[in-house]
């Protein structure tokens, strides 16, 4: 999970109206990134049901590596990606992970659940 949800305010140090309480960003970046993660967990399982040894290992290693980059563009302590440095909008490696692991198209979602 991205390591911070509730951010500070820049001028005042202060999170939105209310300390602790979640904004609709924050909300939605919080779903988006338990889709994502549900997407690759899938992977993982539906790997160790594959027959073909190489098949599940690479199905296993491409899930890892997007874990790894996914995990290099958290949600850092201002409320953005650090390494893109895009402030508070979501980042391009969030955007395409999103792209291709949560909206699916009306077949695909009937074949693959998580």
């Amino acid at each position: 999970m991205p390591s911070c949800y509730i951010t500070p305010n820049a001028d005042t140090g202060h999170s939105g109206p209310e300390v602790g309480v979640l904004g609709v960003d924050e909300v939605l970046a919080r779903l988006l990134h338990e889709r994502v993660v549900g997407y690759l967990d899938a992977v993982d399982r539906m790997a160790a049901l594959e027959e073909s040894r190489t098949t599940a290992f690479e199905a296993r290693r491409l899930a890892a590596a997007w874990r790894a980059v996914l995990r290099l563009h958290d949600i850092g302590a201002r409320g953005g990606c650090p390494a893109c440095a895009r402030g508070r909008r979501m980042c391009s490696v969030w955007r395409v992970a999103c792209a291709y692991f949560v909206h699916r198209l009306p077949w695909e979602r009937r074949r693959f659940r998580w």
